[in-house]
């Protein structure tokens, strides 16, 4: 009987013997930023800092991106409230353009995340619907 170490690995596990979700459509997105794809090894932080590049942020590309629309324009109509709100409670400018950048931040960033998990829980379920 062959031992477990004898197995041949299966291109959608992983070296720890867990399936790594794959998908042509993440194959392309890993060739597009010029990273290699290979579903044995999960992408590293270095991978991801190594797939950053200047026209990356340029406006019209950020624009396109999924959930950057509707993250920045939560972020800054909330910060805009909230820095509004502070200036007319305390008359301080400081003090409400401090308020107005954190909320920002931190709208955008929350509103972000949210919007990048509930298009992964579709994404993973359309995978397990669709038929192979």
């Amino acid at each position: 009987m062959p031992s477990p170490t004898d197995a041949p690995v299966d291109a959608n596990t992983a070296a720890t013997g867990s399936p790594v979700a794959t998908s042509p459509a993440s194959a392309r997105v890993a060739a597009d930023f010029g990273v290699p794809f290979d579903p044995a090894r999960p992408p590293s932080y270095a991978d991801g800092i190594k797939s950053v590049r200047l026209q990356d942020l340029r406006l019209d590309r950020v624009a396109r991106m999924p959930c950057a629309r509707d993250a920045l324009l939560y972020g800054i109509g909330t910060g805009l409230a909230v820095g509004s709100a502070r200036f007319l409670a305390s008359r301080r400018p400081r003090s409400a353009g401090n308020w107005a950048i954190a909320t920002f931040a931190l709208t955008t960033l929350a509103s972000w995340e949210v919007c990048r998990l509930q298009r992964r829980v579709v994404q993973v379920e359309l995978e397990r619907v669709t038929p192979k």
